[in-house]
């Protein structure tokens, strides 16, 4: 069963960009409320939805008009703590790869697009299981209709 359009839209995109790039040995791991406990020997990417705002973008259409929503999503590629510099830099490597990859990217959803209108370095730190996590944050766009 399919779950949410867009969400299922970026994680296929994710799970496209390291397809394209075999240099990036660590899986896309769905973590999102799912139960899944990764393998913690090695670094995994996840997503996470921080939410978005939605506006009326057209008028005179009810039912038909454009909806703006801009939101953030966050891609976060996840090590063990203290794993070593080899393991930071890989986390650091492969993000900045992940990061240029959806940097003005159209993700297909229906007859329209997601647009990653800009992307940005969120940094490193500790997360609530002890990892270490590197991230960046994607700012998206899209129109709905109704």
């Amino acid at each position: 069963m399919a779950g949410d359009n867009f969400r299922d839209a970026v994680r296929g995109s994710l799970d496209a960009i390291l397809l394209a790039h075999p240099s990036i040995t660590w899986p896309h791991k769905d973590t999102l409320n799912t139960g899944v406990k990764p393998d913690a020997s090695t670094g995994y990417f996840e997503l996470e939805f921080p939410g978005g705002d939605e506006s009326q973008y057209t008028f005179g259409a009810p039912g038909f008009n454009d909806w703006q929503e801009i939101g953030q999503i966050t891609v976060r590629a996840v090590v063990r703590q203290n794993a070593g510099k080899t393991e930071r830099d890989r986390a650091e490597s492969f993000i900045e790869t992940i990061r240029a990859a959806f940097r003005g990217r159209r993700i297909p959803i229906g007859a329209r697009a997601i647009r990653i209108k800009r992307t940005g370095a969120m940094g490193g730190g500790q997360d609530e299981a002890g990892m270490w996590v590197e991230s960046i944050g994607l700012e998206y766009e899209r129109f709905n209709v109704g």
